[in-house]
């Protein structure tokens, strides 16, 4: 009788060796993936002083959007004047200022004078440590001249990262959102309605 039981049944050390083992390396598995996206999140004393401007300034648009809709005001911000940030090539952004509106859309006015590697910077802080924020902003504040200014600056990082390291970004950008296909969606759509204002 005992060799019956036995044999249907795994001895308990050997099930309880099985299930430290299986904890050990999901244990290992998370702190391999926090010490991951540690590495690629930039705190914010990490950030140079014209990124940190421009992320305080992302923050403080969102925040009074947040704030406005509490109250159902309409959201206004002129402090987007003393971003020290610029792009080189004057010419093109001044010529691109005027096809976009920017002046009138402070969000795509702090994202379009941002370099690449500091956008990069201010998306990666900002996922760290403001993720609720950045969510905010892709689905509620980003306009049409917004979004078609974000993809630009996604196309540029593109082209200077190597595909592992694009992928992480996307990776740790989008991981923020509790739905990231409507991100996603709220970027296209954006994107979109651009082309559409363009070709009228």
């Amino acid at each position: 009788m005992d060799q019956v039981l036995l044999k249907g049944s795994t001895p308990t050390w050997r099930q309880e060796s099985n299930v430290d083992h299986s904890l050990d390396q999901a244990g290992q598995s998370k702190d391999l993936k926090r010490k991951e996206q540690e590495q690629h999140s930039l705190l914010l004393h990490e950030l140079r002083p014209c990124a940190l401007q421009a992320l305080h300034e992302l923050v403080a648009l969102v925040h009074d959007h947040v704030n406005a809709s509490d109250q159902n005001q309409p959201v206004s911000s002129d402090s987007t004047n003393g971003l020290m940030c610029s792009k080189t090539n004057k010419q093109d952004k001044t010529l691109t200022t005027e096809i976009f509106h920017l002046e009138e859309d402070p969000v795509a006015k702090i994202l379009w004078i941002l370099e690449p590697g500091i956008f990069k910077d201010i998306f990666l802080a900002m996922a760290h440590n403001f993720p609720r924020t950045l969510e905010a902003l892709v689905l509620h504040l980003l306009s049409p001249v917004g979004a078609e200014v974000l993809t630009r600056k996604f196309d540029e990082i593109d082209q200077q990262n190597t595909e592992e390291n694009r992928n992480k970004f996307y990776q740790i950008f989008y991981g923020v959102f509790d739905n990231q296909f409507a991100a996603m969606d709220a970027i296209l759509n954006g994107k979109e309605s651009f082309a559409r204002q363009v070709m009228h």
